[in-house]
């Protein structure tokens, strides 16, 4: 009988100190968050090493985080960054901001956006040091399930056109669909497509040139994805010092990195 009882009281005991602690202890740990996952794809055309690319990334709601020393992303999966926000009906704003810092503290790019506790952003900085184009695109993660033998994916572009003599923007699709049959059109810097679900297995892009006729094509570019899973594809460059200035020298020089969503 006494055991009944003893199990309960130990438990309120425990989260009556808890509520003592200086950081609000259990019942502060079980407060919702943000999660906002970062990849650095920041370009430095021309520099002599990839100093310049490393990032000191902070994120500010109503409590904060940060990360530093984040150089170009490639495969390896993000730091995840957390912040709590007040979502209650009396705040409109939700304001989240960002910051983002070369080592010698210099700023690189600043935003804010409205976010939601509970769910999860990937973060994407781009643009290059050497056009003073460095930004940052905040996309929410469809979290949804996806059927086993199909995956999900949406394609974030952070090649810059703008150095690349006469492409204005960028066509993309599957390497087996017909000429012209494009599920992305008009990318530019910094743009998202949509979700698109396909099988499981090889991914097969063809990258090309907006609006050519007869098609253009920039590079071919693949990775692998799971069945089951959710994905930001990251259409980036293979070399972040040497930048392709035209769509010759673009030629194999392009990659996409696959970056699975974390499971909830």
């Amino acid at each position: 009988m006494n055991v009944g009882f003893f199990v309960p009281v130990v438990v309120a005991a425990a989260l009556a100190s808890s509520c003592d602690d200086e950081d609000g202890g259990i019942f502060d740990s079980l407060r919702s968050e943000s999660s906002v996952y970062y990849y650095n794809q920041i370009t430095s055309q021309g520099a002599a090493d990839q100093s310049n690319l490393t990032v000191d990334f902070t994120v500010e709601g109503d409590e904060s985080d940060s990360v530093n020393d984040v150089g170009y992303s490639r495969e390896d999966e993000a730091p995840e960054l957390n912040v709590r926000i007040d979502d209650s009906e009396n705040n409109e704003e939700n304001a989240v901001r960002f910051r983002g810092v070369n080592q010698i503290g210099a700023p690189l790019f600043t935003d804010q956006a409205r976010l939601n506790n509970d769910v999860s952003y990937t973060a994407v900085s781009y643009g290059d040091t050497s056009t003073g184009s460095e930004d940052l695109g905040i996309f929410q993660q469809d979290q949804s399930d996806v059927e086993t033998g199909s995956a999900r994916f949406r394609l974030i572009n952070t090649v810059d056109t703008d150095i690349i003599t006469g492409v204005f923007s960028l066509d993309v699709r599957y390497n087996d669909a017909d000429d012209g049959t494009y599920f992305a059109t008009d990318l530019g810097l910094g743009d998202a497509t949509d979700y698109q679900t396909t099988d499981a297995g090889s991914l097969n892009l063809v990258v090309v040139r907006n609006n050519s006729d007869p098609e253009e094509e920039i590079d071919r570019v693949d990775c692998s994805l799971n069945g089951g899973r959710a994905y930001d594809v990251i259409l980036a460059v293979n070399d972040p010092l040497n930048v392709p200035t035209d769509i010759d020298a673009a030629d194999g020089e392009l990659v996409i990195y696959c970056h699975p969503h974390e499971r909830t």
